[in-house]
């Protein structure tokens, strides 16, 4: 078939408003992580938000600073495309991505907020979420938020999302409040996500001491992968994965640090009493996760993909945010790699796990 033919036939079988650049039509490539803005909820948090008080977190970027102008051009280049779906498929033509992951972007989850007033939150995240995504529903699923805060009233907005508004997931982040993943507090949250088989994707609220790397985007450029090292090992070292052995957990940005320096952390494990209550070393508990491949490095990709499994790794962008990876498609296929291992990252991956039709 000619590609000009072959084309019009996949964009009318997926009633795209405008050509999709599908090599094969039963592998639909899927980006696993991307966010949207929503605004009602940003008007929501100011309208609750309590006065200022020490131990609040600061903002990332200072006011009235190169660095704040900046990020608000870059902002306001975007902003349509957090917005309205449908200023996205020129993006999406090009890259080669036929749908989309859609989750809130930070800092919207609101975890300071009291269970109830977090939980209102939540659902207006959540609604919005769902517009979003009815306005292309071959090319965009959900991903929602849950108040981690009020474990119960988490496990309520997990069952009404994935019941009524029939996303895929939840995304959640690293600390909550000061607790982290593997607090005991959690255990009803991760069992409920476990009986109900929602997949769970973890993306970092910037980091949890700032200060120090508050120069030089530090506390993006290194300091997320450390706080997705540090909600790995909570999960791993508090038990999580073993009281939970179906759980299905997906960390961004290629999970971090942990995977590409797991020697360290079987050193410890195989010489050191405070961990030598895991069943097994902690690389092992590594091939338990989901990644991401928002890493950059093709090398990198091949090494996650060795270290823990092709299986366990799907494409992302970070979309359409200016730290995203801008031909992902080809960062993927660039790779040393197989074509059946290409193909499990670029589509059936994400497809398995999500439960999305190819």
């Amino acid at each position: 078939m000619a590609r000009a033919a072959r084309k019009k036939t996949v964009a009318k079988k997926r009633r795209a408003p405008s050509a999709l650049k599908r090599k094969s039509s039963s592998h639909p490539v899927i980006d696993i992580h991307t966010h949207i803005r929503v605004p009602r909820v940003m008007q929501f948090m100011r309208d609750n938000k309590p006065p200022p008080q020490p131990g609040m977190p600061k903002p990332w970027v200072p006011p009235a600073s190169a660095s704040a102008d900046m990020q608000k051009r870059q902002e306001d280049a975007i902003a349509a495309k957090h917005l309205d779906p449908k200023a996205r498929f020129p993006d999406l033509d090009r890259m080669g991505i036929d749908i989309q992951m859609i989750s809130y972007n930070f800092p919207v989850d609101c975890y300071w907020m009291d269970g109830e007033t977090g939980l209102q939150a939540a659902r207006i995240i959540n609604d919005t979420i769902a517009e979003f995504a009815a306005g292309a529903p071959d090319r965009y699923y959900g991903i929602g938020s849950v108040p981690l805060q009020d474990p119960e009233r988490s496990i309520q907005e997990l069952e009404r999302m994935t019941r009524d508004l029939k996303f895929r997931g939840v995304l959640i982040s690293s600390l909550i409040r000061d607790k982290d993943l593997g607090d005991p507090m959690f255990k009803p949250f991760w069992k409920a996500a476990e009986r109900m088989g929602v997949p769970i994707f973890i993306h970092p609220q910037g980091f949890s001491q700032p200060d120090r790397l508050a120069k030089f985007f530090q506390w993006n450029s290194v300091a997320q992968p450390l706080e997705e090292a540090l909600a790995m090992q909570s999960l791993i070292y508090e038990g999580i994965m073993d009281e939970f052995p179906k759980l299905k957990v997906c960390i961004h940005h290629g999970g971090g640090y942990l995977v590409f320096y797991a020697g360290r952390a079987d050193r410890a494990y195989q010489t050191r009493p405070e961990v030598s209550h895991l069943k097994a070393s902690p690389s092992t508990y590594m091939k338990k996760f989901w990644y991401d491949t928002v890493i950059y490095n093709r090398d990198m990709l091949e090494f996650l993909a060795a270290k823990v499994g092709v299986d366990k790794v799907m494409m992302g962008t970070d979309y359409p945010v200016f730290m995203g990876e801008d031909d992902p498609v080809a960062f993927v296929n660039g790779a040393k790699l197989t074509r059946e291992d290409k193909r499990k990252i670029l589509s059936s991956n994400a497809a398995k796990l999500l439960h999305i039709p190819a």
